[in-house]
């Protein structure tokens, strides 16, 4: 997920500094397609790794003979070698723009122009090795359901989370649901296949954004998962992030089995 992150920051950036974007426009981001290449360059060494990042554009969107987005294909290196890549849609916008939109959309689910962050309430929360994750804030899905092939699960808005959170939003922001939709599908591989997550990884994350996520919905992410009928991965889980009857993002995880390693069974 960080170099996720990685890759937003990049596409940020060249909108600011190649594509004429100002500061204060307003991004959203519309689609993204992350994929792993070489997961021997993420093994963590005795020295920090060397991580560089090429973007291309590959498609630009205009209003009146103006860049007002773009798609761009980053790919990441390390040490020299492929790791990853993304191809990422995006457009913006003036902040009066992004205003009337945002107030339209509210106003349409009967919330007032201005977001309110709802109290916590009290959730169980799945456990971090069911979702792949080691610290227990970082497990982000609570009061799991399990009907036939679909696993379902609340998101859970910590806005006093640090990665997650590290800026005030508006809305429920897109890594908080390229998380949940990682997350759900570990959990579906478990619970419909019998996988280990602790031996899952990620190694594809295809995501489009469809509408807004407010806070004050509660958020949903499903999975229905099946083996690859590729076989470049062990599954591929179909996800979906709702709030009520709407998806907000809908899309495909693609999960890898790694090979046991024998020293984890060591004390």
């Amino acid at each position: 997920m960080l170099l996720i992150e990685v890759f937003r920051q990049v596409a940020i950036y060249y909108a600011h500094t190649f594509a004429g974007a100002d500061r204060s426009q307003k991004f959203i981001f519309g689609s993204a397609d992350f994929e792993i290449i070489d997961r021997e360059t993420f093994r963590i060494g005795t020295c920090p790794g060397h991580c560089t990042i090429i973007a291309e554009v590959v498609n630009e969107k205009t209003r009146d003979g103006v860049v007002t987005g773009l798609t761009l294909e980053m790919t990441a290196y390390i040490e020299g070698k492929v790791a990853a890549r993304e191809a990422m849609a995006y457009q913006w916008m003036p902040a009066e723009v992004w205003t009337r939109i945002r107030c339209r959309g509210r106003n349409s689910l009967g919330l007032p122009d201005m977001h309110e962050i709802p109290n916590a309430t009290p959730v169980a929360r799945m456990r971090p090795g069911a979702v792949g994750r080691h610290n227990p804030r970082n497990a982000i899905l609570a009061n799991p359901t399990f009907d036939t092939a679909e696993i379902s699960a609340v998101t859970v808005i910590d806005t006093n989370h640090p990665s997650l959170f590290d800026h005030a939003l508006d809305h429920v922001p897109g890594m908080l649901q390229f998380e949940a939709a990682r997350q759900i599908a570990m959990a579906a591989a478990n619970a419909s296949l019998g996988l280990d997550t602790n031996r899952m990884v990620m190694h594809q994350l295809e995501i489009s954004f469809e509408k807004f996520g407010e806070f004050e919905l509660e958020t949903i992410a499903h999975a229905v998962v099946e083996t690859d009928p590729d076989g470049k991965g062990a599954v591929i889980a179909a996800i979906r992030i709702t709030q009520g009857d709407e998806a907000i993002a809908t899309g495909r995880v693609h999960l890898q089995v790694m090979p046991v390693d024998i020293w984890t069974m060591v004390q």
